[in-house]
């Protein structure tokens, strides 16, 4: 990271020497347009250096107006239209949704829910949950992925696109005194 930090500063730098050089030989800056006058004719490598800091500035202004404009767009609620009006219902109303129908498969505490909405304004679910027993998978994994698109269908009209299900095992609970502390001498 600090390496891309150091050679973004570097370009930086050398674009704002450049532009108060070209600024320079368009203006009479005294004593700036003589410097850079005596450096063009004394080194004249750095023209050559400029114009590939040019097009390398170029080529990072064009990738970041790329990614701009092809960037995917998650919105952070979904719109539902009525008769009357509209309902804008944001993500954590839908992963409670979500989080809601599990109650009777699995425990609440064990599980996080994550909604993300595509551009179609279908939903992907990813449920984790960590449970210690890791009892039934393919049964309780069948059960969520069948309540959770019939519960955000019913509770507001949104198709799902993927449901993904991750099982991880839950820590056992430490003892009293945990086995990494030192414990105290008596002498």
């Amino acid at each position: 990271m600090r390496v891309i930090k150091v050679l973004i500063s570097i370009i930086l730098l050398a674009g704002i020497f450049g532009i108060a050089g070209l600024y320079s030989q368009i203006v009479d800056l005294g004593v700036v347009t003589t410097f850079f006058d005596n450096l063009l004719f004394q080194y004249d490598w750095l023209f050559y250096f400029y114009q590939v800091v040019l097009f390398a500035l170029l080529a990072i202004l064009l990738l970041a107006f790329l990614m701009i404009i092809f960037k995917p767009i998650s919105s952070k609620q979904i719109h539902i239209k009525k008769d009357t009006g509209q309902v804008n219902l944001p993500l954590n109303t839908l992963e409670s949704i979500a989080r809601a129908s599990l109650h009777g498969i699995v425990n609440g505490d064990n599980t996080q829910v994550k909604v993300r909405l595509t551009k179609k304004q279908t939903a992907d679910v990813e449920v984790t949950i960590a449970d210690e027993q890791q009892q039934q998978f393919l049964s309780r994994g069948k059960q969520i992925q069948e309540s959770i698109p019939q519960a955000l269908q019913n509770m507001a009209m949104i198709e799902t696109n993927k449901i993904k299900v991750i099982f991880k095992k839950k820590k056992a609970e430490s003892s009293l005194l945990p086995s990494s502390k030192k414990e105290s001498r008596v002498v």
